[in-house]
């Protein structure tokens, strides 16, 4: 399924559906009920101010060890997107109930706007999601 909306362009994986998201979330796919979690694609995009690339994600990995317990950084990588310097990270935490659930995020910075595209899916399932959700942020236009 291809998705546009709010400036943000990307293709979900099979099955997945769009849905309305909260405040603050840009667009919000959940994958097919499955289990007491359900693995769910979200975009945000906030101003960063003055803030640097590298000091946008130093401050958003102390917030992520502060926020979710058991926080565990698997993989952090140096990527472009958008022509921009961007990145990726691998993490593990304890979700709901105290399920495990694996977090795979996208981020680049793009004229002062930081705009992340998050997979999060239980720990059990990420082989099965793991190329699907890569495809997924290939696609993906953040602007």
């Amino acid at each position: 399924m291809s998705v546009s909306e709010t400036r943000t362009t990307l293709v979900l994986p099979d099955g997945w559906e769009s849905v309305d998201p909260p405040e603050g979330v840009r667009f919000l796919a959940l994958a097919p009920a499955h289990g007491t979690f359900r693995a769910n694609i979200t975009v945000t995009a906030q101003t960063n101010g003055d803030l640097g690339f590298r000091d946008w994600q130093v401050g958003s990995e102390m917030a992520f060890a502060q926020m979710m317990p058991g926080y565990t950084p698997i993989d952090l990588e140096r990527l472009t997107i958008a022509g921009e310097e961007a990145g990726r990270r691998l993490a593990m935490y304890d979700g709901p109930g105290g399920s495990a659930l694996t977090m795979e995020q996208w981020f680049v910075a793009i004229d002062g706007v930081g705009h992340t595209l998050t997979a999060t899916v239980p720990t059990g399932d990420y082989a099965t999601w793991a190329a699907q959700l890569d495809a997924t942020a290939a696609t993906w236009s953040p602007a």
